[in-house]
């Protein structure tokens, strides 16, 4: 069965953002963090994430991958292009109620049960699927036993005073097994935790 790997990118006290919804600074988040992530991606063939996320990160790496990103952007390293390729050629499920499918870019819209439907998705042929998303999101996923498999988390060296948390919405506790962690020299750890359930 397919995998369901929630990923995302935490303070150190696990905030997503800023409480205007901004990164913090600095992000610390180069090559080296690039390649680890992108193996990630490597093994799946299905990003889901909120529509949020889809918004702030895939229109800018679509452009990348097309080879028509912004002149003012800042010069694209070989994992930030592998990165842009993985994300082309992946199916991206975004949970919207507006948001309407896209075939050219391989986007695909759903609502309703966002639970059932990744359980359901899990259970086709395939390879793993990502799984980024706020908290309000990410909570009934996270509780809904069996559902998500994984976390691979970016952890920065960062503490802020206000923002979303990533498990601020889970109502039941989590227990976790660590897969693997690894420590970059800029300052953050990727760490990527297998999910425990008790049957």
């Amino acid at each position: 069965m397919r995998k369901l790997v929630v990923h995302m990118q935490v303070t150190l006290d696990t905030r997503i953002s800023t409480s205007t919804g901004d990164f913090w600074e600095p992000l610390l988040f180069g090559d080296a963090e690039t390649a680890y992530v992108n193996e990630a991606f490597r093994s799946a063939d299905t990003w889901a994430m909120s529509r949020k996320v889809y918004d702030f990160v895939v229109p800018f790496w679509q452009e990348v991958a097309a080879g028509t990103a912004p002149a003012d952007a800042d010069a694209i390293s070989p994992p930030q292009r592998e990165f842009a390729e993985l994300l082309a050629g992946l199916t991206k499920i975004v949970f919207s109620t507006t948001a309407v499918d896209d075939p050219t870019t391989r986007r695909r819209v759903i609502a309703g049960d966002l639970g059932d439907q990744l359980a359901d998705l899990k259970q086709r042929p395939g390879r793993d699927i990502v799984l980024s998303a706020g908290p309000r999101t990410l909570g009934p996923l996270a509780d809904q036993p069996g559902l998500v498999d994984e976390y691979l988390l970016v952890i920065h060296p960062a503490v802020l005073t206000a923002g979303p948390r990533l498990f601020e919405h889970l109502t039941v506790d989590l227990a976790l097994d660590l897969v693997h962690a690894e420590v970059f020299e800029a300052g953050a750890i990727i760490a990527r935790y297998a999910a425990r359930w008790q049957p």
